[in-house]
């Protein structure tokens, strides 16, 4: 009688949580659904949008700032949060005269060091290259005015991540108070300092996992295929972050 009793306890206890478990994958399994379903209908509006434009190739990336980061230790010490995320959306947006950035929704999968209050969450941030109209990127120039005529901006040191891909990154809190042209662009195309990040250094300090990949790599196939100092250390670093967090 006992050992009947001690096993339909056990059951009442299995049970219970077997059911937690299905709930549990269930809903994981929803989310991934409803997830997938989000980034098709994303990719197909971004290919819409770049669809009809003309692609200009650029090799001269602006990058204001200086700092490279060469070690995990470096990343995490210089970053508000070094993240692994997913880009869950790209979007034209207001560029400055002669530049070109797009939006990014990066939904920040998990929080590898710094503030862990922004994992499982969305931030906007503007990557280099996009689409701006031909008048914006030959602001100031003796070219014809055509508002209507779409280019496509690509910077061959920094190929604009597909939508569905991982990332690893550093991100720094935004400063929008300075009267810059580029603040302005970041405000109208709703940028503020809740909902965005500024990325420092990611010339250097971006690294991709395309969708059906399984290791990261530098996205700037400039410096990744060059064998100079800043590369060797460079492609160290990127071992070193596929062995930690593959």
């Amino acid at each position: 009688m006992k050992k009947i009793l001690l096993i339909l306890v056990a059951l009442g206890v299995i049970l219970p949580l077997s059911a937690c478990s299905m709930k549990s994958m269930q809903e994981d399994q929803s989310r991934q659904s409803k997830q997938a379903q989000l980034l098709e209908k994303n990719k197909q509006a971004w290919k819409k949008e770049i669809a009809d434009a003309d692609v200009i190739e650029s090799d001269g990336l602006k990058d204001e700032s200086t700092y490279v980061g060469t070690t995990l230790n470096q990343l995490k010490n210089h970053n508000q949060a070094l993240i692994k995320g997913t880009v869950v959306n790209l979007e034209k947006m207001q560029s400055p005269k002669n530049m070109a950035y797009t939006k990014a929704t990066i939904h920040i999968d998990k929080v590898l060091s710094g503030d862990k209050t922004l994992q499982n969450k969305d931030y906007f941030v503007a990557l280099n290259g996009g689409v701006v109209s031909f008048d914006r990127w030959y602001a100031n120039m003796s070219k014809p005015k055509d508002f209507d005529h779409k280019m496509l901006i690509k910077h061959d040191e920094f190929p604009l991540p597909s939508i569905g891909s991982e990332i690893i990154t550093g991100l720094m809190p935004i400063h929008l108070d300075e009267p810059l042209e580029y603040n302005s662009a970041l405000k109208q195309s709703g940028f503020t300092i809740k909902n965005s990040f500024a990325m420092d250094g990611a010339k250097y300090n971006f690294w991709i996992r395309k969708p059906g990949t399984k290791k990261y790599q530098l996205n700037n196939p400039t410096v990744r295929n060059s064998d100079t100092q800043l590369a060797q250390e460079l492609t160290k670093l990127t071992n070193q972050i596929n062995r930690k967090y593959k």
